[in-house]
């Protein structure tokens, strides 16, 4: 199972400048098919303390950042849980009112699709990246949820221009003024150069590190790669004192 987070905000307060949400007439609809085992616990578990340390993530960014904002979602090597708290804090988010966008942008090993139990066939993001798609077009609706999402048809071994500011901004723009929160589920930072390309371009990032498993050598590298954009840390795997229930999951706090 697993467990949330701990998460440890600056006093910095950056606002977005964003009207409020359009009419999102997006046709498609996603009906998410997660297995027990993908963790996705809105789903899996509604009435786990897991959902709770969601909400308790979610409150606390809203309370920071009022107006929502763009925020990358990034750990510091592969297999920290980046994608899975990406997905469960954009559902929180839809759960709460918030018109929510999630875009998997790990082009080397997308996983949102997967873990969501949809198909994505063939109008992902690199479809509205290069211009042959619009984001209308790709993105899918989560169930009748105010949540969107943008997926990846397949992995691609180079991403040659995908990133560059030409393609990113214009797509950043766009869902800047459709959505409250658009949470852009993204690459390690160690050992790609990836997410220097998207940074200058979003309002926040947050760093996923697993408890036990993070090589605590790469965690200073990866937040001076952030720099100023961190938002804040999330825990993952983290355990408390308890109940044999309750003990699967916890929160520390900085």
């Amino acid at each position: 199972m697993n467990s949330i987070l701990g998460l440890h905000t600056s006093n910095t307060i950056r606002l977005m400048n964003t009207a409020s949400p359009r009419s999102l007439p997006v046709k498609r609809i996603a009906t998410p098919l997660p297995i027990k085992k993908s963790r996705l616990v809105f789903v899996t578990e509604p009435a786990g303390l897991a959902v709770e340390q969601y909400k308790i993530l979610h409150r606390r960014l809203c309370n920071q950042h009022p107006e929502g904002g763009v925020v990358l979602v990034t750990s510091p090597s592969p297999g920290e849980g980046k994608t899975l708290t990406s997905i469960n804090l954009a559902w929180c988010m839809a759960e709460a009112g918030r018109h929510t966008c999630l875009v998997d942008m790990d082009f080397r090993a997308p996983g949102v699709t997967l873990t969501l139990g949809c198909s994505n066939e063939e109008d992902g993001l690199e479809e509205v990246l290069t211009g042959r798609r619009t984001v209308h077009q790709s993105m899918r609706q989560v169930g009748d949820r105010s949540l969107y999402v943008l997926g990846i048809n397949k992995a691609l071994a180079s991403l040659g221009g995908l990133l560059s500011s030409d393609s990113i901004v214009p797509l950043i723009t766009e869902l800047r003024a459709m959505f409250h929160w658009v949470i852009l589920d993204f690459a390690p930072v160690i050992p790609m150069a990836d997410v220097g390309e998207v940074l200058p371009h979003v309002d926040g990032a947050i760093i996923v590190v697993r408890s036990g498993k993070t090589d605590k050598s790469l965690i200073a590298p990866s937040l001076e790669i952030l720099g100023s954009k961190i938002w804040g840390v999330i825990l993952n795997d983290s355990v408390i004192n308890g109940s044999a229930y309750y003990g699967y999951y916890g929160m520390k706090k900085g």
